[in-house]
């Protein structure tokens, strides 16, 4: 996928905290429940919610990062991690240096199966496939929105 000219919006334009959808379900699924998961099924759940919202930035705001603008999806990830460590109560009480280098690990592992693999994209059927659940892909999109403290831009 490429970029679109036409699709690049003001960088200064003021963005919304969490839109009102996100905070409703922020409301009803109890917030940042990353303190209750293992630390593995966290680590899977930061990485689908970056994988599932640089789909959505692709398909619904027009911005192409990551895996969707041809580059390797490592550094994109981590600046994700990043924003998510400057969100106060995000993260699991647990998190710490050695917990982030075992996260973005676990992203940068190629081999079959590993269903947590930046390199592949996941679109919403995958998620709630994966999840078997079809709530699962809004929780992991206002956990991004948690984390970039914006939805995406131009719908959703």
């Amino acid at each position: 996928p490429t970029h679109k000219a036409l699709c690049k919006k003001p960088s200064n334009a003021p963005q919304p905290p969490m839109s009102q959808a996100g905070a409703m379900l922020d409301a009803l699924f109890g917030g940042s429940n990353l303190d209750k998961l293992t630390k593995k099924d966290c680590y899977i759940q930061l990485i689908d919610s970056y994988r599932l919202r640089v789909e959505d930035d692709y398909k619904y705001g027009c911005d192409n990062h990551g895996l969707y603008a041809g580059e390797d999806p490592r550094p994109d990830f981590a600046r994700y991690l990043d924003l998510a460590e400057t969100r106060k109560g995000l993260l699991p009480t647990w998190w710490n240096r050695d917990n982030r280098a075992a996260c973005e690990a676990m992203g940068a592992d190629g081999s079959k199966g590993n269903w947590a693999d930046l390199s592949c994209a996941v679109e919403k059927h995958d998620i709630m496939e994966h999840y078997k659940d079809n709530t699962a892909p809004m929780k992991l999109r206002v956990l991004a929105e948690k984390v970039y403290g914006q939805r995406v831009q131009g719908g959703l």
